[in-house]
């Protein structure tokens, strides 16, 4: 009875033309291919094969073989690659990386829903900038980046999920969320600077996408902020948020939900926005695992 591993020698010999080129393909010894090949030939009962010089060119028969080879072959990998799923939900991992203001949502609520669905697998979390996570991703570090991206690289994939807009952060129990009004073509409620212009104010740090894209609002409304701190790292601008210290504006990273803050839109259509992508290596398997993650990030945009 035929295996898997007959199906593929003849399915070589057919792709090579050549029982030599086959068997060096195969690992195998010329000698060791031509006694399986006539041994197949035998049990079928009709020559596979016509010997022209030193070319094998499939006979009719040889064609109906190879065709069903490769249907056969097709069908194996597709099961060893299922089996290996299912192994992967119970032990494995998802390498994920993301910039530190995004990662605080994944911590607090990614994580815990994708830990009770697939408890063995462990997820590898790194924060960097998109740069460092680009290049780690490239070296095969990461399998999955969510980052805001804007680029075009060859050799990776990726599906952009949603927009964050620069959004003016304030305290939940603050006046200015208070009075901030619901008005159609906004995500967020929305403020004026009117409001807010002599507020103090708690900024991302001076190196940072945020910071440049706040200053330049700034610019645009003429407010000259009252800043009573930068601080590097959007969580961290988010904590001096919630504890009173000032309001702040940065783009509209997923807020955890104790995270005590709400957006409010600043109410001009042309706000700076920029989009955020998924972004995996062009060719790189994703299992069930992998896909589920990749759902959980998707919904954090919804």
């Amino acid at each position: 009875m035929a295996n898997v591993r007959d199906f593929q020698y003849i399915a070589e010999i057919a792709r090579y033309g050549s029982i030599t080129k086959a068997a060096e393909a195969l690992y195998l010894s010329q000698p060791t291919l031509t006694k399986f090949l006539q041994r197949v030939e035998q049990e079928v009962g009709t020559p596979l094969f016509h010997r022209v010089g030193k070319r094998f060119i499939p006979t009719p028969a040889g064609e109906v073989y190879v065709e069903k080879a490769h249907s056969i072959l097709l069908l194996n990998s597709q099961l060893d690659q299922e089996l290996d799923d299912l192994a992967s939900m119970r032990r494995g991992s998802v390498r994920v990386g993301t910039t530190a203001g995004r990662a605080d949502y994944q911590v607090s609520t990614i994580l815990p829903r994708f830990a009770r669905r697939y408890p063995g697998v462990r997820v590898l979390l790194s924060m960097g900038h998109t740069e460092q996570l680009l290049k780690m991703i490239f070296n095969n570090e990461l399998d999955i980046v969510l980052s805001n991206y804007d680029g075009e690289q060859p050799a990776l994939d990726h599906e952009f999920i949603g927009e964050e807009e620069l959004v003016l952060a304030v305290p939940r129990d603050s006046p200015l969320a208070a009075s901030a009004r619901k008005k159609e073509g906004f995500r967020f409620p929305v403020t004026d600077p009117e409001q807010w212009r002599d507020e103090p104010f708690v900024l991302p740090a001076v190196v940072s996408r945020s910071y440049r894209l706040a200053q330049a609002y700034f610019r645009t409304v003429g407010v000259q902020p009252r800043v009573v701190a930068e601080i590097a790292g959007i969580q961290f601008v988010i904590t001096a948020v919630r504890v009173g210290l000032g309001v702040s504006i940065f783009t509209s990273v997923p807020l955890a939900p104790s995270d005590g803050i709400v957006y409010l839109s600043l109410g001009q259509e042309d706000v700076p926005r920029q989009r955020v992508a998924l972004i995996t290596r062009k060719g790189f398997y994703l299992d069930e695992a992998h896909q589920a993650f990749l759902q959980l990030l998707r919904d954090s945009y919804c």
